[in-house]
């Protein structure tokens, strides 16, 4: 089929083409999902075994280490961390990115079940389930209430949340605050002994006695009557009536053995909003969803729920990231929509005629709106990345179009009709095009099939690219042609356009005349000019090391987050006390709009800490965060007796992981400490190093109790009869639900607190046994110890790690002072160190980067030769790919910008880039050559020839990442990386390939020259 000829000739099917794409690419653009960043799927698994009452080092032997060793052998386990934590134990597998995330989870299910039964008994089931690290709150929603605390919770969990979770894209939500409603039946030890009961008798005798139940049904004649047994007191008072029977047939109420107390469970975390007691519910996405819409859906329906409440309970979104989220994407959009603008504005004053500009500029958006078609079946969303494929591919989109309509107006200045030129000379340079699209698509190649993080986090920008690039290939082979015939006008300039271009052709003449001296000079000095950009390049080499290295660009999105710690035998009063301090001293500060504080145990934290979210007022009324959070570690670096961290939040997650983490594995828990303290000590006056801790906390004292096996035979009881009292004694043991207006409430049975409320009293506590009731310090010694507050462990190892943030330097310029006092550090045999944080995060994915990036250098390199018939010139214009970091390095340190992944995505992008120019001279100059003359005079006409395509294709391109490269607005952070690597290197490979690569050329063909006259003359 003619392509070409019948988008020439027929416009109207053309147009209808051009139409039918657009209206599916709006279509599709409204079906988007919006999100900050690509979902990233790190393959990870979690098993979570609760058993309460349980300190760290029991936790430890009888639960992390069994399932540690029974996932082990799972295939793709890369990674295992342990946490072995009051009550409760953790352990996390890391799977190979490759790795069927969901069928590992069932293999580590099955083996976990496998040794359930080596568990304790009293432990709860093993939960295994993947864990989705993209589950960041994505808006926090306050409550506020003069209700009290319990009757608040039970709102909020029964007539918010629960509506909030049912809403489509919704994935949970977390409730911090408020207190939990309980039943206690407090016990008095003597009534206890008096009535020779125990607590754990005591307690299944109240569950027996306190149950609705069905019986069945009765049917007399047309009628069915429902029996049932309604044994559940409606009040709680009530409980005192109970029946307890205590032997010899002698029945009390259970009111003679314990006092019924409609309680509160023990207060383990405390939330407020901007110093007020509230209720604070943290919304999580799911995976993919348009967190945008989802923001939408959530207030709408929050406006729903409002009037059900009354005056009782004010509901406020006080943190919504899809504010920033919608934001940054549309500043993407708007910063390609001004680059597409600037792009038609350049072209106008290259083209000097409104016709041609506006034959070059149709072809742009219908290429970009086209794009959303494949990105809505591959089910993309709108995010930085993809929107930023969009914004950087516009001027490279122009360059296919510009290509085919300078040689369409070669033709009609030879005189043919419109019709004929726009098809003949479309046709003509139609290899060309296709040349140079292949090279540029060439890069996207290995980023979009690449493995790991950095695979999944660029996918979607390479393929945006490539689906952009595809179809402004088939804009300049159908829409351009078509337009240049019908709208290009005379092939002479008007006057109008002479007068408003005037200045602009005076530039570019200048350019020209340059150019033309100094290609002149570079081809008869052609080692001086190639010595020269050797020493740029060398010299620009040495000035790699000042760059800063880091994953990715740090980012203010307006939160800043504080974290205190204090000793580990610090109680939730003194906590609180702690981050009441902070929040006063925030309260009066003109750049905080509001914060929230969590206080006491949550997930892998205790009582003695808090964390506060401190929201900041709009950018242009403050400090960046960045330099707010270094005056506040100046401010509380003298808190006594509390560690704080303080670290901006970002779209990566930003909470309380450090992004320099170096862990120190091995078998024995002091000696890990003690090489953790001198490593600390060694690195502590580094320049950059912020909140310098570990994970490690010692300085709790344990009270343990040691068996008397034969005391305990004797008097008829077992460990686990002791343990299992001691435990209701002071924990409680749940005797069933309280029902009352459709909420359940524990009953506990447990001792009166006053018995229960120092070390001291527990050795005296009253333990039933078949001969009667005895102290707890007959049965067991009593022994006070120093216990960890939590043990660590990586790859079945114990571990302490060393953690740190970054305050005006990037992680790597910090790690590259940690590593040599790191090498210091005589470690003995059996321990080690390993990297992790955002250093080993780096080195992997850097890695990839890298792989890419070769893949790209020989792919280019192929297609070139292929292209030019010529393995030697190939080479020779693969020289502009390294010497473009002349341009790359200076430009990061001239603009202060770090090295990330970003930057590195530029320069693989680069590779397909840098090396059209060349190809375009040389390809000519071969064309100049093959008619009889010299290759220094071939060169030279090549490059006068072809300086003003380049120069346009330079310039517009250039113009278009300017707005992205200024990074102004929300997510500005993200895009000026790449573009500004972009920009660098695209102005020192359009400058070598005027200058270096001519007498590269000329060297070359006098090298061949010469040993062909060898050959002639032999």
């Amino acid at each position: 089929m003619n392509l070409i000829g019948n988008s020439v000739r027929r416009p109207v099917l053309t147009t209808v083409i051009m139409t039918i794409l657009v209206l599916l690419g709006f279509y599709s653009f409204h079906q988007l999902g919006m999100a900050l960043l690509p979902k990233m799927d790190i393959p990870v698994v979690l098993v979570r075994v609760p058993y309460k009452g349980a300190g760290p080092m029991e936790i430890e032997r009888l639960i992390v280490q069994p399932v540690e060793d029974a996932i082990a052998s799972v295939e793709g386990v890369k990674e295992i961390n342990g946490y072995a934590l009051e009550g409760m134990g953790f352990v996390v597998a890391i799977l190979e990115y490759e790795v069927d995330v969901t069928q590992a989870t069932l293999d580590i299910s099955t083996r976990v079940k496998a040794i359930t039964s080596d568990l304790p008994d009293e432990a709860d089931e093993p939960v295994v389930d993947k864990m989705d690290i993209n589950a960041q709150p994505f808006m926090m929603v306050v409550a506020k209430t003069a209700l009290p605390s319990y009757q608040a919770r039970d709102i909020v969990e029964d007539q918010v949340a629960k509506r909030l979770t049912q809403i489509i894209g919704m994935a949970s939500v977390d409730i911090s605050g408020g207190r939990v409603r309980e039943i206690h039946l407090d016990a008095d030890p003597s009534s206890l002994i008096a009535h020779n009961l125990s607590l754990r008798r005591l307690a299944s005798l109240v569950k027996a006695s306190n149950f609705n139940s069905p019986s069945g049904n009765i049917t007399l004649g047309g009628k069915e009557t429902s029996v049932r047994i309604v044994g559940e007191p409606d009040q709680s008072s009530k409980f005192e009536d109970l029946g307890i029977p205590v032997g010899d047939g002698r029945v009390i109420k259970l009111g003679n053995v314990v006092t019924v107390v409609d309680a509160l469970a023990d207060e383990r975390n405390r939330a407020r909003f901007d110093g007020r007691d509230s209720i604070l519910l943290e919304l999580i996405a799911r995976p993919n969803a348009n967190i945008v819409k989802v923001s939408g859906e959530v207030r709408a329906e929050l406006d729903k729920i409002a009037p059900t409440l009354g005056k009782s309970l004010e509901l406020e979104v006080v943190y919504d990231s899809s504010e920033f989220v919608e934001k940054s994407v549309r500043n993407v959009i708007r910063d390609m929509i001004i680059g597409t603008l600037l792009t038609a504005l350049f072209l106008y004053l290259f083209l000097r005629q409104f016709g041609s500009t506006l034959a070059v500029a149709i072809a742009m958006p219908t290429s970009i709106i086209a794009t959303f078609i494949p990105m809505y079946f591959y089910k993309y969303t709108l995010n930085v990345m993809s929107t930023m494929g969009l914004a950087i591919s516009v001027g490279v989109l122009v360059n296919n179009a510009i290509l085919v309509l300078e040689n369409i107006y070669r033709y009609r200045e030879l005189g043919m009709d419109p019709l004929t030129a726009a098809e003949e000379g479309t046709r003509e340079i139609s290899l060309a095009v296709l040349s140079t699209t292949a090279t540029n698509l060439g890069v996207f190649i290995p980023i979009a099939f690449m493995g790991g993080i950095v695979g999944q986090f660029f996918n979607q920008f390479a393929l945006t690219v490539v689906f952009s690039t595809l179809f402004s290939l088939w804009g300049a082979f159908t829409v351009t042609p078509m337009a240049a015939a019908r709208l290009g006008g005379s092939v002479h300039v008007s006057p109008f356009a002479k007068k408003v271009t005037a200045w602009w052709y005076w530039i570019y003449r200048e350019l020209e005349v340059f150019q033309e001296v100094y290609v002149g000079k570079a081809m008869r000095h052609p080692w001086v000019t190639i010595g020269f950009f050797g020493l740029l390049f060398a010299g620009s080499l040495l000035l790699i090391p000042r760059v800063g290295f880091e994953l990715f660009p740090r980012v203010d999105e307006g939160v800043i987050r504080i974290n205190l710690e204090l000793s580990s035998t610090a109680s939730l009063e003194a906590t609180d006390e702690q981050v009441r301090k902070v929040e006063a001293f925030l309260r009066e500060q003109p750049y905080v709009k509001s914060m929230s504080s969590t206080v006491g145990g949550r997930r892998l934290s205790s009582v003695n800490s808090g964390v506060l979210r401190v929201y900041l007022v709009d950018a242009d009324e403050r400090k960046s965060a960045f330099a707010i959070a270094s005056d506040l570690r100046k401010k509380f670096a003298g808190l006594p007796d509390t560690n704080v961290t303080i670290n901006v939040a970002s779209g990566q997650g930003g909470g309380s992981r450090k992004p320099v983490q170096i862990t120190i594995s091995g078998p024995d828990l002091d000696v890990l400490n003690g090489i953790a303290v001198e490593l600390m000590e060694k690195i502590r006056d580094i320049p950059g190093l912020a909140d310098l801790d570990t994970d490690w906390k010692v300085g709790r004292f344990d009270l343990n109790l040691i068996p008397e096996d034969l005391k305990l035979t004797s008097m008829g009881v077992t460990l686990s009869d002791v343990s299992d009292e001691l435990r209701g004694y002071l924990s409680g043991i749940k005797a069933g639900v309280y029902r009352e207006q459709g909420y359940e409430y524990d009953i506990l049975v447990k001792l009166a607190s006053r018995w229960v409320d120092s070390p001291e009293a527990v050795p005296l506590l009253p333990m039933w046994t078949p001969h009667g009731f005895v102290p707890v310090n007959e049965l067991a010694a009593v022994v006070y110890e120093p216990s960890p507050t939590a043990i660590y462990r990586l790859d079945r190892q114990r571990k302490i790690s060393v953690q740190a943030d970054v305050a005006g330097r990037t992680v790597g310029e910090v790690f590259r002072d940690i590593t040599p006092r790191m090498d210091e550090i005589q470690l003995p045999t059996g321990y080690r160190f390993i990297i992790g944080g955002e250093i080993q995060n780096i080195q992997e994915n850097f890695r990839r980067m890298v792989i890419a990036f070769a893949m790209a250098v020989v792919l280019t390199f192929l297609m070139i030769a292929g292209i030019l018939e010529s393995y030697l010139f190939s080479l020779a214009i693969m020289l502009t790919i390294p010497l473009s970091v002349i341009g790359v390095i200076p430009t990061l340190l001239l603009t202060g910008t770090s090295l990330s992944m970003y930057g590195l995505l530029g320069l693989v992008m680069i590779v397909g880039l840098v090396v059209n120019n060349a190809i375009v001279i040389v390809d000519y100059a071969e064309v100049v050559r093959k008619k009889g003359h010299e290759a220094a005079g071939a060169m030279i006409e090549a490059c006068r020839v072809r300086f003003r395509p380049i120069i346009m294709a330079d310039v517009t391109t250039l113009i278009a990442m300017i707005p992205l490269a200024l990074g102004l607005g929300e997510g500005g952070q993200y895009r000026a990386p790449l573009a500004i690597v972009l920009i660098g290197g695209l102005l020192a490979g359009g400058t070598m390939a005027l200058f270096l690569i001519p007498p590269v050329y000329k060297v070359i063909w006098d090298i061949k020259n010469r040993f062909q006259g060898r050959d002639e003359n032999a």
